[in-house]
């Protein structure tokens, strides 16, 4: 025990025990003046310990039974039985039928999906590599099986619908996919490929719905995917509500915020202790407090990917990669969403937003990586003279 924690990676878990502890404040201070303000505290408090054990808990887990086929897909399987159950037989909130009501808690199948599809092609791509000599679409065709289980979870997603999930899961295993040994002229195809995608996104988006006025319609998603292309349209205020009220909490917390709880936009925001709480964070803490929130983020990211480039294992060189596109992407595209640069999508922000299912993911990911980090740390340096510490050590 002494030995493994003697080799933590401060650069993760400083960050990781940082933004839990902010996430909490925030979850209490958004919802503040609700009825429902003090047992959002007190759940948020109990999924931050829950997701602190677990990630504690895969710190000094064995990792080689993560890579065991049987697991994968009896742990696949099992997250598709819950999409179906979300899926066909619970209610519909927000339009999208993504929630399992337990009661006490509420579960987001997509979320646990997530990481279960970052293990099962980590562990694959690391058996099975890419043969450079042999065609890339031959090696696609002949590898076929092995999608049927994770392309049927990706459609129960799409369909109920949670667009905002599978786009980070597809995503995930498109930077698996690059990182696992294909050719860099597929890598420089599909970045050249989606950055275009990227920068004419509203573009195309106005095409569409001046096309097919795809806004008309009384679709929940379409509605809020087609609201930010402009968000100031009349026709569109009742969709692009949250988006303008984020605009103004933002605007009006400036450089360092009106202080922690003093927001004036929070009962008018929806989702504010979840989609949107960044916005209200921004409010009352301030541009400042936000940047330092991104910073610790991509700390986290970049550290994960300058561990992910030392390793020899091809295993634990996917599994860093697919975490940090993880944390990235779902960092990107909650903040897009926030500032209208991306369509709102539902997603929440890593470890500061509430929920249980996407929290204790996140810490699951995070011992996952603080485990892989333990392997290449140096021996601990003890002092000749401290036996006791020394016999611990051993």
């Amino acid at each position: 025990m002494f030995k493994k924690l003697q080799k933590l990676d401060y650069w993760i878990a400083v960050p990781y025990a940082i933004l839990s502890m902010l996430g909490v404040v925030m979850v209490f201070s958004s919802t503040q003046g609700t009825t429902t303000a003090l047992s959002n505290f007190i759940k948020q408090a109990i999924f931050v310990v829950v997701g602190l054990f677990g990630a504690f808990s895969l710190y000094h887990f064995n990792l080689k039974i993560l890579q065991r086929r049987k697991f994968l897909r009896q742990l696949l399987l099992a997250i598709i039985a819950a999409l179906i159950v979300a899926k066909f037989f619970m209610p519909a909130v927000n339009g999208a039928h993504g929630w399992i009501n337990l009661g006490i808690v509420t579960l987001q199948p997509a979320e646990f999906l997530k990481l279960a599809l970052i293990l099962y092609f980590a562990a694959f791509f690391a058996r099975e590599p890419w043969e450079r000599h042999v065609p890339l679409r031959e090696q696609a065709v002949a590898r076929f099986d092995v999608w049927g289980l994770p392309a049927l979870s990706l459609l129960l997603v799409f369909i109920m619908p949670d667009n905002g999930n599978a786009l980070i899961i597809l995503l995930i295993l498109l930077a698996i996919f690059l990182a696992s040994g294909v050719s860099r002229k597929v890598i420089a195809l599909v970045a050249a490929f989606g950055g275009l995608l990227f920068g004419f996104l509203q573009t195309i988006v106005r095409l569409a719905d001046h096309y097919f006025n795809l806004s008309g319609g009384q679709h929940y998603a379409l509605a809020r995917f087609t609201s930010f292309a402009n968000p100031w349209d009349p026709s569109a205020a009742d969709a692009s509500r949250q988006l303008l009220y984020g605009y103004y909490a933002i605007a009006h917390g400036g450089v360092f915020g009106v202080g922690l709880g003093n927001s004036l936009i929070k009962p008018y925001l929806p989702e504010s202790n979840t989609d949107f709480i960044m916005a209200v964070m921004t409010e009352e803490l301030g541009a400042v407090t936000t940047a330092i929130v991104l910073i610790l983020m991509l700390i986290l990211v970049a550290r994960m990917v300058i561990l992910g480039i030392r390793q020899r294992s091809q295993y634990y060189r996917l599994l860093l990669f697919g975490i940090a596109t993880l944390l990235f992407i779902q960092m990107l595209v909650n903040l897009g969403g926030v500032i209208g640069v991306l369509p709102i999508t539902g997603v929440v922000f890593p470890f500061i937003s509430g929920g249980g299912s996407s929290y204790i993911v996140f810490s699951a990911a995070i011992g996952l990586t603080l485990n892989i980090a333990a392997t290449q740390q140096r021996s601990v340096s003890i002092h000749p003279a401290d036996t006791l510490a020394r016999k611990d050590y051993k």
